[in-house]
């Protein structure tokens, strides 16, 4: 492929210089290169560099924020000791699936994140240099299962940008409560705030999108100082537990039948705490050489997130007790910082860093959620695709996706307003369409390694570790949805029953009647269009 000249995913031979901007965009052999071998269209400008994309992804998992304001559920569980010993397992065990993600990052840089990776791996049968050696009569359509696994890759991250939001109004609210616990907090409050925020986010991630890629590396820096700062603050001035209250706690806090079986339940809140590394794929055709820095920037950003965050789990343990749950704030941490400061100027300004840094998390989850919107849309996943596929040609963004990711967000949170365990489901939903799509993918890669043919080529491989790598990824995958669909407690009520299950088979029952009432008729998969040595071929 010359450089003056472009492939396009119809088969159409486009000129570099009839696309707005594409002399920027295609400055890049191997980008376009992929783009081409995928049967993708360039339509989103590569602003991101290793830099970025590594501050991206850091920002996104913020693993020590969500440490100090979402882990005393995890504490509950299995006291301080069983919590700190499932987050080390945890981030050892889920390292491997994040290594296996990074490897097809690496094969398929497509901002379908694994549903689209997953395809790919499923139907490129060699790559030799730039050229696909392809017998298209052997090529599958995309299955249901690959539908069924974009719709729930879509939809959990989709509930991730949620989360993030309405986590971001909560503080805000017991902030509030901070200096004034005579405070009415009404849950409608927190619904107004997540408006605000997710209208924030929507505006950086459209009118302010050619700024995105910049701004991730002041907000890395500013999470660098404000992790520097909890970390003097607890460590200096708050009131410390004894090292064997810490690490020799070891509670069945919700009554499970075994002690041991109760502390692995805290699992979940342990996983949601490191959770996210695999947002730089979405945002693989915004990357400059994705292929390698893709990989890069999950890879680095998960051993910095998780290894900072042990550093904030056993902090946090050393400062923390059963009492502080019963802050009027709703928030154990604010609890805390009261404590340590003895000012509650200065636990406002602490809990300020956490709300901003928590608000840009999900700022930048939009981002992830809204790519993959748009590459699931481009592939004729979703009713009206056409429409959310678009890309503005002043903005390189595709702002419907943007905006219906604003608009799940609101329409969500309103459950909130009515129960709060319908809410929580939809966070439980989160994690379980996170760890399927996972099981999917790296199985994907399992059988193509025993079965043949080949993997293609491609520039960061796990090489001989490979088959190893992900057999422990798939079976820890299926390990970790063992503890997700549990509820909270064995003694199961209307409050402690775990709903995520519930509404994850509705969804897979909708995607599936909906693939098979006319969506398998517009769905093409990433790579149903692929490049053969005689020319394009459907």
């Amino acid at each position: 492929m010359e450089p003056e000249e472009y492939h396009g995913k119809n088969g159409v031979l486009d000129a570099v210089n009839e696309i707005p901007g594409a002399q920027s965009r295609y400055n890049n052999t191997t980008d376009r290169s992929d783009m081409d071998r995928l049967g993708n269209k360039q339509e989103l400008k590569r602003s991101f560099r290793l830099i970025s994309i590594f501050s991206f992804m850091c920002v996104v998992m913020s693993t020590w924020v969500f440490v100090i304001n979402a882990s005393t559920s995890g504490l509950a569980a299995g006291g301080t000791g069983g919590f700190i010993a499932v987050y080390i397992g945890s981030s050892f065990a889920y390292f491997t699936v994040v290594l296996s993600l990074a490897e097809m990052a690496s094969i398929a840089p497509t901002a379908g994140g694994q549903a689209g990776q997953t395809n790919s791996v499923h139907q490129i049968q060699s790559l030799t240099g730039r050229t696909v050696s392809l017998d298209v009569r052997v090529c599958p359509s995309p299955g249901a299962e690959i539908h069924e696994a974009g719709w729930l890759l879509t939809l959990s991250w989709l509930c991730g940008v949620t989360s993030g939001m309405f986590l971001t109004g909560q503080m805000v609210q017991g902030a509030i409560l901070i200096t004034n616990e005579t405070f009415n907090a009404q849950p409608y409050q927190v619904w107004c705030l997540v408006f605000a925020f997710a209208a924030s986010g929507l505006f950086l991630n459209t009118v302010g999108a050619r700024y995105l890629a910049l701004m991730e590396v002041f907000v890395a820096v500013f999470l660098v100082l404000g992790y520097v700062v909890n970390i003097i603050v607890l460590w200096v001035m708050s009131p410390k537990n004894s090292t064997s209250e810490v690490f020799g706690s070891f509670d069945n806090g919700n009554g499970w039948s075994s002690t041991g079986f109760g502390i692995l339940t805290a699992q979940t809140a342990a996983l949601y705490l490191i959770l996210g590394s695999d947002g730089a794929a979405h945002m693989a055709e915004e990357t400059q050489d994705a292929s390698v820095n893709v990989p890069r920037g999950m890879i680095s950003s998960y051993l910095i997130g998780t290894t900072s965050g042990l550093v904030m789990v056993i902090t946090f343990c050393f400062c923390f007790t059963t009492d502080d749950l019963s802050s009027a704030t709703g928030f154990a941490f604010m609890e805390i910082y009261r404590t340590a400061t003895g000012s509650n100027g200065a636990t406002l300004a602490l809990t300020a860093i956490l709300i901003i840094l928590t608000f840009f998390s999900a700022t930048n989850f939009v981002a992830s959620a809204s790519r993959q919107l748009y590459a699931f849309a481009r592939d004729g996943g979703l009713p009206f695709s056409a429409q959310i596929a678009k890309v503005s040609s002043r903005l390189n963004i595709p702002v419907l996706a943007c905006i219906i990711a604003f608009a799940f967000v609101v329409l969500i949170s309103l459950i909130a307003l009515g129960s709060s365990v319908a809410f929580f489901a939809i966070i439980s939903l989160q994690l379980i369409a996170l760890f399927f799509t996972y099981v999917v993918a790296i199985g994907t890669l399992i059988y193509r390694r025993l079965r043949g043919p080949p993997l293609p080529e491609h520039r960061w491989s796990l090489g001989r570790a490979g088959l190893t790598t992900n057999i422990f990824a798939f079976m820890y995958g299926l390990f970790a949805l063992a503890f997700i669909v549990l509820p909270s407690t064995p003694t199961v009520t209307g409050a402690t029953m775990n709903w995520g299950p519930v509404m994850f088979a509705g969804v897979m029952i909708f995607a599936l009647l909906y693939y098979f009432a006319g969506g398998h008729k517009t769905y093409l998969g990433p790579v149903k269009l692929v490049k053969d040595e005689g020319g394009w071929a459907r």
